[in-house]
């Protein structure tokens, strides 16, 4: 068979995509902290059977299990989950190039489709996304593979491909909770104004919704057995207390160890036996704290707005040319799936501001108008001669060379505005925090080498990962009360680390609590990035462990 040179270009692009990303991978080196959890949690689902990491607060329920299933599985084959995390991430994003150019080209052409593929390996955040341990790259693979599924099952009136269509859409819920969007595709590729009178139409809405449940059920359920009520993510009572915090606080988060946030977050209760986020976050819903306050909610809402326009300035610069001739695409609305590249970026770019607004957030907004854009590039010479004709000088020379190297001239224009988002982005930047990583394989090579024996608690999981142990969320509290807090549920070993906790008020006495208090023992001390510390908390039943210092 005779290969064509699209198949040639999108191999190329392939082989570029994936090698950019090699580059990224081989740099990232850290497991960071939503990863570590979703190593933790994947492993312990995929070989122990139990959803469940933290001991006074069980992350599964904050996290679905999508993507840690996948890092539990990979485990089973690399036996190193901060590599199983990004191999997942690396694969996923590879994918998703090639579905970004089989949609391109079902709902444009060849040409629009080989652009989507292009735009999304070289864009750097989606580059970033693919290398990490993070949920975003495969949410991407599942949520554009479904809509793929379903733009090709409306062309074709296949009902039986609304089947992989719900399974999919499924699997993108359990990977992120906004996956649950996707439920609307039946509808917004229906060819009937009220697809419930026409049957066939709702046959296939049936099919979608049933498999959709069966696939998220195992998930529901586990919610409602481990909270008591329904739910439809475990992390939106979370995230609505998050959001319903001081707008200081949100202006602080991203400072490392700020005070404030922790404090607002991590203080203990009254009781003293749970940290405050986790002990009350299952009070609040998301409609009570939008109702709660709607003035106090409108304003960090419209706030949020324009951190996101912001955000989606600086990330939509490499697709602005062909996202504006897009709109001088010949017929550019006369299919119904097209539709789908405009109002659902409008849609997340509504929702996203309600709780926190972060590049990740609005990359989802700007990988639907990548789709959109497409057309533009494939079109683009028609519209830029439109666009010169309707001033007059489409007979210009300079103008006929735009018109002629249009494609060439965006493409140009694509990589030289990714350059400086590549060189100054936070997002594509990561600490390493060489201490935290230092004490973890202390305690996993010179204390024990059992999975789990130990119970760590710490500001950041950071420690307990690389040490394989258990964890514990490090509530905001004075020596007294910390160590208390350690008792209760039973910690082994207490981290104090200036890195995440050296503005606290308590972070002097907290480094010396051994002074404060006879039930803990400075067990280890690091001093190779900032300070860090281990306190072992003193229990009969335990052999002693030397000192170590560094």
């Amino acid at each position: 068979m005779k290969i064509r040179k699209e198949h040639l270009i999108l191999a190329a692009i392939l082989s570029a995509g994936l090698a950019v990303r090699i580059v990224f991978f081989r740099h990232e080196v850290f497991i960071g902290n939503n990863p570590a959890f979703f190593a933790r949690l994947g492993k312990n689902l995929v070989e122990n059977g139990v959803y469940a990491f933290g001991e006074n607060y069980n992350m599964g329920l904050f996290f679905p299990p999508g993507y840690p299933v996948f890092v539990g599985l990979m485990n089973l084959f690399v036996n190193d989950l901060f590599l199983s995390g990004k191999l997942v991430s690396l694969i996923a994003g590879v994918v998703t190039i090639v579905i970004f150019y089989k949609i391109g080209k079902e709902i444009y052409n060849g040409r629009a489709g080989l652009f989507a593929a292009f735009a999304l390996a070289a864009l750097p955040l989606a580059i970033k996304m693919s290398v990490v341990g993070q949920t975003d790259a495969l949410f991407y693979c599942f949520a554009f593979l479904s809509i793929y599924l379903f733009i090709i099952s409306a062309g074709k009136d296949n009902i039986l491909m609304h089947i992989p269509a719900g399974i999919f859409t499924g699997m993108a819920y359990l990977t992120r909770p906004e996956g649950l969007l996707l439920l609307l595709l039946p509808f917004l590729l229906s060819d009937s104004l009220n697809p419930f009178r026409n049957k066939r139409q709702l046959l296939k809405i049936a099919i979608v919704f049933s498999l959709f449940m069966l696939v998220i059920s195992p998930y529901l359920l586990f919610i409602k057995n481990s909270t008591g009520k329904f739910s439809l993510s475990g992390k939106s009572s979370t995230a609505a207390f998050i959001a319903e915090m001081p707008e200081s606080y949100h202006e602080l988060m991203s400072v490392e160890g700020n005070p404030d946030y922790d404090s607002a977050l991590y203080s203990l209760n009254a009781e003293k036996n749970q940290v405050r986020l986790f002990d009350e976050n299952s009070q609040v819903s998301f409609a009570g704290f939008v109702l709660k306050h709607p003035a106090s909610f409108l304003k960090k809402y419209g706030k949020n707005i324009i951190e996101e326009q912001k955000i989606l300035v600086k990330l939509l610069v490499p697709i602005i040319l062909p996202l504006f001739f897009a709109f001088f695409t010949r017929d550019l609305f006369r299919a119904g799936s097209r539709l789908i590249f405009i109002l659902f970026p409008l849609m997340f770019f509504l929702v996203y501001p309600a709780v926190l607004i972060m590049e990740r957030h609005a990359l989802l907004t700007v990988l639907f108008l990548i789709i959109f854009s497409s057309a533009g590039y494939a079109d683009s010479g028609y519209a830029l001669s439109v666009i010169l004709d309707f001033y007059g000088i489409a007979k210009n020379r300079l103008a006929a060379f735009g018109v002629k190297n249009i494609r060439y001239i965006i493409i140009a224009v694509f990589i030289l505005s990714t350059l400086p988002y590549l060189m100054f982005s936070n997002a594509v930047k990561t600490a390493f925090p060489v201490e935290a990583v230092n004490a973890g394989r202390y305690l996993k090579n010179k204390v024990s080498d059992e999975y789990e024996k130990l119970n760590v608690m710490s500001r950041q999981p950071w420690v307990s990962f690389y040490s394989d142990a258990r964890f514990t969320w490090l509530p905001y509290a004075d020596v007294a009360d910390l160590v208390h807090f350690a008792k209760l549920y039973k910690v082994d070993y207490i981290v104090i680390d200036e890195r995440l906790l050296g503005k606290w008020k308590f972070y002097d006495r907290l480094t010396r609590m051994d002074k404060y208090s006879g039930d803990v023992t400075l067990a280890y001390e690091d001093r190779s990035g900032r300070l860090i510390r281990l306190f072992r908390v003193n229990y009969k039943k335990w052999q002693a462990v030397s000192y170590n210092h560094l």
